[in-house]
């Protein structure tokens, strides 16, 4: 559990946010393509909604389930027509609801298989699903299910699909004028600082998180936010995403889905008093997806680059990140060999 201290400074830093005016980021997005996974509800389809005003030529919602999909996507495409800059010309945007379930391995091969065929070009993936379960589970693959979901199958997609997105950089530009990088963006969560990382010390770190006697489920969500931050850092440098713009987003205390599990009236109490709507937070994904200038692995909140804390600052962050790296990776590269040139370097 974190310590009160850290407790506390998460409720004010979440109450100051609260009420920060987060800006519009508006990029025209013309022939494009854009990936949200976890698009159905909540901060993804937010972001999603706010991608499909900005003209993408494609913009495919990554869920797992078809049904709640397709629902999604009728409220993106009700959601109003496209803005953009003057004289942009406004064209039909292509929304595809495409099934990705971060538990199971395969089907996250099988989502970045269906990407390789269908796709020339990988402008935006925004990775914002992500689950909090309220006791241990395990997916078929033998992992706890918010380890899997949030950390291993979130870096798989990522490796999967690095080689399209770093060659869409090398594409010419859709629009003449148009100077968009590629982005990866990986959303984290300032529930980091509050992470308690008990298992700092185990020589197997991983596995040790995977041990239902070190799992801890208050602790859990914010372990695993942390762990996106750092493998967000790490994988920045990889030379095969050398021009792409690779960061983590937090998007702040917002009404979510993600909630879901809690009591509802200490659920309705937090919103009421600490959080964004949805529709605000996703601004913050926006910016992220949107903004070149933003240096490799940063971890990004209220629309600027700032510095994480917690476990992932300072030396012991330093430390922790290269063996988990390690740990990582070569769980990832078993799972597919063929991204074993993006993770060694």
């Amino acid at each position: 559990m974190a310590t009160p201290s850290a407790l506390v400074a998460l409720f004010f830093d979440s109450l100051i946010t609260k009420w920060k005016t987060l800006p519009e980021t508006v990029v025209d997005l013309t022939g494009r393509t854009v990936i949200v996974t976890g698009a159905n509800v909540g901060l993804g389809l937010g972001a999603a909604k706010r991608f499909y005003a900005m003209n993408p030529a494609r913009l495919i919602i990554a869920v797992r389930t078809l049904s709640k999909g397709e629902k999604a996507k009728r409220d993106i495409l009700e959601s109003g027509k496209k803005e953009g800059p003057p004289g942009s010309v406004r064209e039909e945007t292509q929304v595809d609801v495409w099934s990705l379930d971060l538990c199971d391995f395969e089907s996250v091969r099988a989502f970045a298989a269906k990407c390789e065929k269908e796709l020339s070009r990988i402008d935006i993936l925004l990775e914002n699903a992500a689950i909090m379960n309220s006791g241990w589970t395990v997916t078929r693959n033998g992992w706890e299910s918010d380890l899997q979901t949030n950390v291993l199958s979130t870096f798989l997609l990522a490796s999967l699909l690095a080689p399209i997105v770093a060659k869409t950089s090398k594409l010419p530009v859709p629009v003449p004028g148009s100077t968009l990088k590629p982005h990866i963006v990986i959303v984290a969560s300032d529930a980091h600082y509050i992470s308690p990382f008990r298992v700092r010390n185990e020589p197997n770190i991983l596995a040790a998180l995977n041990d239902r006697t070190h799992y801890f489920k208050d602790d859990r969500y914010s372990d695993t936010k942390a762990i996106d931050i750092l493998i967000t850092q790490q994988l920045a440098k990889s030379p095969a995403l050398k021009d792409v713009v690779v960061c983590s987003v937090n998007p702040g205390f917002c009404r979510s889905d993600l909630m879901r599990t809690w009591p509802t009236i200490i659920r309705e109490i937090m919103y009421a008093i600490l959080a964004r709507t949805a529709e605000e937070g996703s601004k913050t994904y926006t910016w992220a997806s949107l903004t070149n200038d933003i240096p490799p692995g940063s971890y990004t909140s209220s629309c600027v680059v700032t510095r994480a804390g917690g476990i992932v600052a300072g030396d012991t962050g330093e430390r922790i990140r290269a063996q988990l790296w390690d740990e990582i990776i070569a769980v990832l590269i078993e799972e597919a060999p063929e991204i074993e040139g993006v993770l060694r370097f």
